[in-house]
């Protein structure tokens, strides 16, 4: 006997179908697609609708970082062997000499103190005016050390007041040799008229 309203069509013996258990199975069908071919799984998902939009926006995402990771793991990576650096000069140039190049320095010294020479010559300078205290320093004591060890002559005896340049001054012949350094020790003067080397202070 046939029963009016929402169960018509269906006797009571048989039980009407269950639309839950259709959208369940699919929706099964669907994740185990999804997890195993995710391109086809959410073909079906999206074809199918079995979830809500969110739902299926959900799956997608989940299914796009599995294919990255697929993709990532897959991937072959070709072991790349670690190697030093080495310097070398482009090959269109030829490394100079090193004397060459000690020289190619030089020059680019010697050309910039020229041209500072050249301003401080013309501001009525002079070249010592290049030089820092530390460096007229040294200058004069190596000047000095020179001027020690210089041969220089005088008279013999204790009357000798002067040193000399030469063995001969004007008249006088000295025929006494000894270094600057002994004759100022000995209190010997420069020659005024021959200039002999003498020691700055």
């Amino acid at each position: 006997m046939a029963t009016s309203g929402r169960g018509a069509g269906y006797t009571a013996n048989v039980e009407k179908p269950s639309r839950q258990r259709a959208v369940s199975s699919r929706a099964t069908i669907g994740l185990v697609l999804t997890l195993l071919l995710p391109p086809i799984g959410l073909m079906y998902l999206w074809h199918q609708g079995v979830f809500r939009t969110r739902g299926r926006m959900l799956v997608t995402a989940l299914a796009t970082v599995e294919m990255a990771l697929l993709v990532v793991w897959f991937t072959p990576h070709a072991e790349l062997t670690p190697r030093a650096p080495v310097p070398a000069a482009p090959p269109q140039v030829t490394a100079a000499p090193e004397g060459q190049t000690l020289n190619a320095l030089y020059n680019i010294e010697q050309l910039l103190y020229e041209q500072q020479l050249a301003q401080v010559l013309e501001q009525g300078g002079t070249a010592s005016d290049l030089l820092t205290e530390e460096e007229k320093l040294e200058m004069a004591n190596q000047q000095n050390e020179e001027a020690y060890e210089t041969t220089v002559y005088s008279v013999f005896g204790d009357d000798a007041i002067y040193y000399h340049a030469s063995k001969v001054c004007r008249t006088q012949t000295n025929g006494r040799e000894l270094t600057v350094r002994d004759a100022l020790r000995q209190g010997l003067q420069p020659c005024p008229y021959c200039n002999p080397p003498t020691v700055t202070a």
